[in-house]
């Protein structure tokens, strides 16, 4: 599989410390990779890099085989749509028009088009906040505000999506009805990473785990591989087990 997205060699330090060393792996269409860790791995760094929000020390980013720097913004911000780790709760805008601000690469200048306006619609509609489109973002919930902002990705119709920690401020229904709307988005073709410290969850949705350690990429495994050894929980904890469910799902139990 030819990856769409390509992270070379990436490193980066911050205060005289190496943040992230020679991470390397590609990401192809049809893929959901989870890039797991603990804290302070370097996951948000990664994905703030490959968003295009820093300069990686070493090493670079390849998103259809050109380097990332060498993207027009507007072109690359087409195919790449990217949900940080948080964003200030206190946006003066309505939550609808957060959402049409996912169309500005794909708008004729400031005006949006029929086409547009159908896809915020559409996107807020999958995410189960068409309702909340009058609202003052400020005035939402987390949760709430994560559905908006979920939303303004995927009305980006983009085709690679970075998400760190998507699911942070959902309930247990959103957070399964998100990485449902995930594999959606790999099902048409789009090349995914997401980062979350939720192990079923990644078990249960992605494709492949990469999990960072020491900044470092310590496992790069499809899933059905990861489900067939525990070795690579200790990477987490020592206190975790790997079990499988009553439908034959792998499922990570703790003592």
């Amino acid at each position: 599989m030819s990856s769409q997205l390509q992270i070379d060699r990436i490193g980066w330090r911050a205060g005289g410390r190496a943040i992230l060393s020679d991470v390397t792996f590609g990401v192809g269409g049809g893929e959901i990779v989870a890039v797991l860790g603990r804290n302070g791995a370097g996951k948000s760094t990664l994905v703030d890099i490959v968003a295009g929000l820093r300069s990686p020390a070493t090493g670079e980013v390849r998103l259809d085989g050109r380097p990332l720097q060498a993207w027009n913004p507007r072109l690359r911000a087409q195919r790449v749509t990217h949900l940080p780790q948080s964003v200030r709760p206190d946006l003066p805008f309505l939550a609808g028009e957060i959402v049409l601000m996912g169309r500005y690469p794909h708008t004729d200048r400031w005006f949006e088009s029929d086409e547009d306006r159908a896809s915020v619609e559409r996107a807020m509609r999958r995410t189960d906040c068409w309702d909340l489109r009058d609202r003052l973002v400020q005035t939402l919930s987390g949760g709430e505000r994560q559905r908006v902002l979920l939303a303004a990705c995927l009305a980006q119709a983009a085709r690679v999506l970075l998400l760190d920690e998507p699911s942070t401020h959902l309930d247990v229904d959103q957070q399964l009805h998100f990485f449902a709307l995930l594999q959606e988005e790999a099902a048409r073709g789009a090349a995914c990473v997401t980062v979350t410290h939720d192990l079923n969850l990644a078990l249960t949705y992605a494709t492949r785990l990469v999990v960072l350690a020491d900044g470092r990429v310590a496992l790069d495994v499809s899933v059905d591989e990861a489900a067939r050894t525990s070795d690579w929980l200790t990477l987490f904890s020592s206190r975790l087990r790997l079990t499988t469910t009553a439908s034959g799902r792998p499922w990570v139990s703790y003592s």
